[in-house]
């Protein structure tokens, strides 16, 4: 059985990062699994981006004239990614021409597929969710002032307060629900909590849905001597660190920096934390003007490879993840398999992966000061590092991942 994995890109970005990562545990699996890309950052054979130089430039001119249509609606509560996907990138035609017996989708932003040639795609669809776009508008994420319009439909009623001029996201979802009316997608969520947003939507409620996490290296994110960690890194062994991070870590609003930074704040009025803990930050440079969060701060930049990730995760005492949105983030897994334990908001697939208590503490949302606290209990009595470690090989181990989607695809290719 030959699988193709479709994504925006094959290793830049979180989506793709995971995407990749399924793919190669199948091919490791013993699976003809294949990946197609709009552009290949990484030189392997089994990667395919078909489009030319000259059709790459369009594809370009394509994205720049989809956001541009997007600032024709006005969206201030919800300023996170939206994807219009109304200009044809032609893979369907590579994709429909070829030998395939699966189509996993994935990530599918930039314009790599529009809405109606996802639906002309004549293999069986599986469907990966790394946000909730497959059943939304165009945004990618929910309003997180104004949720739920994916459940109750896009009329001029569910619109936002606030939101102005064209109703792109009711456009989008329109369109997919007349493009996909026909189609049978196999849905896979990483997440308990996807899953069910997908279950309730009004555009996905009719296709079934398994639930399998996204997989990590085990064998790049493991337990790594700490002071080894910290000396690679320039960082004091006698110190506590707290680690943060994510793509545009501090400015993504959905990532929580806004909200772990007065909690910090709350932390820092604690002798013992002042004195001997530092906060240590990636996915973002040092901005310009302080931000105050009452602890000295390393900014690491960005991070694109997974040895420096799994280095800066083994030298942390803490990672903590105040998302108020996300589907299962790579960087709690990479954590946990590092042996890091994690504290987050009780939101999304946070539940999925952290033991409350065990391998980490879960936050009600968005309680501030219970986030100190827990941060603060965290660095006072810390989890066994094995036991964290042994939770995320359960839930992440490259080999049980790559099995359940075999199941899925045998079950589909009937």
């Amino acid at each position: 059985m030959k699988i193709l994995h479709v994504n925006a890109s094959d290793i830049i970005g979180g989506a793709a990062r995971a995407a990749h990562r399924i793919h190669m545990a199948q091919v490791r699996a013993g699976m003809d699994s294949h990946m197609l890309v709009l552009r290949r950052n990484e030189p392997a054979t089994r990667i395919h981006a078909p489009l030319s130089r000259p059709a790459q430039l369009i594809q370009r001119l394509k994205l720049a004239g989809a956001e541009k249509l997007l600032t024709k609606q006005y969206s201030p509560t919800n300023p996170t990614l939206h994807s219009i996907n109304y200009f044809r990138s032609h893979l369907s035609s590579w994709i429909n021409d070829s030998d395939f017996d699966i189509v996993n989708l994935h990530w599918l932003g930039l314009e790599t597929l529009s809405i109606e040639e996802i639906g002309c795609i004549r293999q069986p669809v599986v469907w990966t969710m790394h946000d909730m776009w497959p059943f939304s508008g165009a945004e990618h994420y929910d309003d997180i002032d104004y949720p739920g319009r994916y459940r109750t439909g896009y009329t001029s009623a569910t619109r936002p307060e606030g939101h102005l001029g064209l109703d792109i996201d009711a456009w989008v979802w329109r369109r997919k629900r007349s493009a996909w009316k026909d189609s049978n997608f196999q849905l896979i969520s990483p997440s308990q909590w996807l899953a069910e947003c997908a279950r309730s939507s009004t555009l996905m409620a009719r296709h079934p849905c398994a639930v399998i996490p996204n997989c990590i290296d085990t064998e790049i994110f493991k337990p790594i001597d700490r002071r080894l960690a910290r000396y690679i890194l320039n960082l004091s062994p006698e110190k506590q660190y707290i680690l943060f991070g994510a793509i545009a870590s501090t400015n993504d609003r959905r990532k929580g920096f806004h909200l772990l930074h007065p909690a910090l704040q709350q932390l820092a009025q604690y002798p013992c934390i002042s004195q001997n803990t530092e906060l240590i930050v990636f996915g973002a440079n040092e901005p310009t003007s302080t931000i105050e969060t009452g602890l000295p701060t390393h900014y690491m930049g960005h991070l694109n490879d997974d040895v420096s990730l799994a280095v800066l995760y083994a030298a942390a005492d803490l990672f903590v993840a105040p998302s108020m949105q996300d589907n299962l983030p790579n960087t709690v897994a990479e954590a946990m398999a590092s042996g890091t334990p994690c504290v987050a908001f009780s939101i999304g697939g946070m539940t999925d992966m952290i033991d409350h208590g065990v391998t980490g503490l879960l936050v009600p949302p968005f309680e501030i000061p219970l986030l100190s606290e827990a941060i603060y209990r965290m660095l006072q009595e810390p989890p066994s590092r094995d036991a964290v470690r042994q939770a995320a090989l359960s839930r992440h181990r490259p080999m049980a991942v790559a099995h359940a989607y075999q199941a899925v695809y045998t079950q589909v290719h009937r």
